[in-house]
């Protein structure tokens, strides 16, 4: 009898009449690819991988009930389009999983550029919304009424186009959320003031969805179990409320409210709104299925939480962008396999709905109609190509393990003494655990993949004419710039931290610099005690991170104690710290050890010595354009497809 590594993670679970064939659900998630209303194929391909790989529930993402409500670019339900949502839920279907749809309104939150009549952006109060400068104004009764059949017709018609289920969005500051939200909803009717009135318009849209579908057909709710204010609803607000919105629903995925929390970078916990979750299928009051969401990650985390009894089953959203095949691979036992996320939060730029989305570790996914599904979409190659790759870092052994897999002989040399570039640094990080598992989970890869590692090695003459390579990939990486700051010679690069194991910082650093390199520094030596100051010669800071990376990175910053100073000119490095002018005064900081983060320069020269050494000589990564993990993800990748 086969012995499930994960058996509560795969039992099957009954949510009114569909069945659902283990306990993780795909959540919704923002990839906005449509033209003129209309999902494209893209779309299709993006939802029918995450079937693929295994989840129970694949949910559609972020469409819309009616005009007035879009925040994001609308999904046009005509009956043109319905042909479209038909294929849709059948990709999802063929391989066995329950096709889902989220239903949001964004109220206050709505964005003009996304709405025909500027004139039906509403929410339970009249205001501007500081964001995009729109005039909302407060729902009526009846603009209540018409929201409500909205997004009761909205199922109806995703359900006749043959998706399974419906999940209302009641969560992350959209509508029904402003309404539950005593912080935003300052009405003085029947609708606002306490929460028994503050819950009338959401359980309103309930029951109508509830009637307009009938008893058969499952409708699921995303709730955010806490305002994480404490002027904002609770968690036992949220179950009160959840006790009376059962009756119209069978499922409910618990989330939170806050930036910070719902995008969570990695200087928040993991599994962030399990313990909400937990009150709510503890508290005795609620009978249906608890789901929750959250940096849920790996399948032991959300095996522990199912067995413990803290909810039902896991919602998962980007850890099913980096590798939608997480679910196969955790049935099969082959969990070392799986791409870990970085919660790098790349993939859900505030950008999305102007460009196609990106996962900095998983160049397939969003583009598999074009590219293919998982390892599948590496097609072996019919003749088999000697290819050298120069460098060991992401790049390189992203190259590397690519290469392997397409059926090339592959060497890999590196002029270091280990692989893993730059990315070793996460050695001695203790607020790096998700990049450090992707690291792991690469040089893991480049151990196994059947490439010959050459270490502590510099390409030669002897070397290219022993090995005859057809391709050359160079991933050599980047170098620190030294900025001419007078006395620089007595500062340090910040990476020393990590990568000298020597080194001692002492008690009061200095960096010079708040890019990101600088700022994460800053961060890790005041994890671990250090009194740390940043200068920043312009106004910004970590401008080189996602926006949403950033939201948390600076509070993080807050949190840690890292003193930032921007628009701060060093002008001086000295034996006892830094002297630098702001806003023309002058002022000296003592420090025990200066480092400095300006910036990096590729590492180009090995391309042009090796350009004419191969029949294709390629360069990627950080020696093309320094950058971050993506690039190098991407560059090795799609260099190693192109042999």
């Amino acid at each position: 009898m086969y012995k499930q590594q994960y058996p509560n993670l795969f039992k099957p679970i009954k949510i009114r009449n569909l069945i659902m064939k283990n306990r993780i659900m795909s959540a919704p998630n923002m990839l906005f690819h449509t033209i003129g209303g209309r999902p494209d194929d893209f779309y299709i391909a993006y939802l029918e991988h995450k079937a693929r790989g295994g989840a129970g529930i694949i949910t559609l993402g972020e469409a819309n009930v009616c005009d007035g409500g879009n925040h994001t670019p609308g999904m046009e339900t005509t009956l043109e389009n319905m042909a479209i949502y038909a294929e849709m839920a059948q990709a999802i279907h063929e391989h066995g999983a329950i096709a889902s749809v989220e239903l949001t309104h964004g109220g206050l939150g709505a964005n003009p550029k996304f709405n025909i009549d500027a004139n039906m952006i509403m929410g339970p109060c009249d205001m501007v919304n500081p964001a995009t400068g729109a005039a909302v104004r407060a729902m009526t009764v009846a603009d209540m009424e018409h929201v409500a059949n909205a997004f009761a017709s909205t199922a109806e018609y995703y359900l006749q186009a043959g998706f399974d289920t419906a999940l209302v969005h009641c969560a992350h500051g959209w509508l029904l959320t402003q309404f539950l939200s005593p912080i935003i909803n300052k009405r003085t009717d029947e609708y606002g003031g306490s929460l028994e009135n503050r819950m009338r318009f959401p359980l309103m849209v309930l029951k109508t969805i509830r009637e307009r579908v009938g008893p058969d057909r499952a409708v699921l709710i995303r709730l955010s179990g806490s305002e994480r204010d404490p002027d904002g609803f609770t968690v036992d607000d949220m179950i009160e409320f959840l006790s009376k919105a059962q009756v119209y629903v069978d499922m409910a995925e618990i989330s939170t409210e806050g930036f910070s929390w719902i995008f969570a970078t990695p200087y928040v916990e993991r599994g962030q709104n399990v313990h909400l979750a937990e009150a709510i299928k503890k508290s005795g009051r609620i009978d249906i299925p608890i789901f929750t969401v959250g940096s849920i990650l790996e399948p032991e985390q959300a095996e522990e939480i199912i067995v413990s009894g803290r909810a039902d089953g896991v919602s998962m959203s980007r850890a099913l962008i980096a590798d939608p095949f997480l679910p196969k691979k955790a049935m099969t036992g082959r969990t070392d396999e799986i791409i870990p996320c970085l919660r790098c939060v790349n993939c859900t730029g505030s950008d999305n709905a102007n460009r196609h989305m990106i996962c900095s570790v998983n160049p397939l996914i969003a583009r598999e109609a074009r590219l293919g599904f998982g390892d599948t979409a590496i097609k072996a190659v019919k003749r088999k190509k000697k290819v050298m790759i120069i460098g060991a870092g992401p790049a390189g052994m992203q190259a590397a393990i690519t290469a392997s897999k397409r059926g090339h002989d592959v060497t890999l040399v590196e002029r270091g003494d280990a692989i893993g570039g730059y990315l070793r640094f996460v050695e001695h990080d203790d607020l790096k655990h998700d990049l450090r598992r992707f690291a792991e989970y690469l040089i893991r890869g480049t151990n196994r993949s059947g490439a010959k590692i050459l270490l502590n090695t510099e390409v030669s003459d002897k070397l290219l004419k022993k090995i005859r390579p057809d391709h050359i990939i160079v991933a050599t990486g980047s170098e620190p710039v030294t900025p001419a700051i007078r006395g620089i010679e007595k500062a340090r690069h910040a990476a020393d931290v990590y990568l000298d194991a020597e080194f001692n910082p002492g008690e009061n650093v200095v960096i010079i610099g708040g890019g990101l390199i600088g700022v994460e520094t800053g961060l890790h030596l005041a994890n671990t005690g250090k009194k740390v100051t940043v200068l920043e010669l312009t106004d910004d800071v970590a401008r080189d991170a996602p926006a949403l990376s950033k939201f948390g990175i600076m509070e993080a910053v807050a949190k840690f104690g890292v003193n930032i100073i921007t628009g701060a000119k060093t002008l001086e490095v000295t034996d006892s710290g830094v002297m630098y002018e702001k806003d023309r005064g002058r002022y000296s900081i003592r420090a025990d050890t200066i480092l400095y983060a300006v910036g990096m320069r590729p590492r180009e020269q090995d391309y042009f010595d090796l350009y004419d050494k191969a029949p294709f000589v390629t360069l990627v990564g950080d020696a093309k354009i320094p950058g971050k993990v993506d690039g190098a993800v991407h560059g090795g990748f799609f260099a190693a497809m192109d042999i």
